[in-house]
């Protein structure tokens, strides 16, 4: 999966130092290759931008009842 695949999408995600996320993929930015920043926006309404190397866990989030 290429990161612009993520865009958009509802995430789960933690970083190697164990801090946990929750949003929604609003940013993808691959123009400092090979760094790329994944910008999301958390369930506390925060933006938060993280560096894809320090992603240990990353996965789709499923709205509550949906298939």
């Amino acid at each position: 999966m290429e990161w612009m695949d993520w865009m958009g999408k509802r995430i789960f995600l933690r970083t190697k130092s164990g801090k946990v996320y929750s949003g929604e993929v609003i940013d993808i930015d691959e123009n400092q290759s090979p760094i790329i920043f994944l910008t999301i926006i958390d369930k506390f309404d925060e933006r938060v931008m993280i560096i894809t190397s320090e992603i240990s866990e990353l996965k789709e989030e499923k709205e509550y009842g949906a298939r």
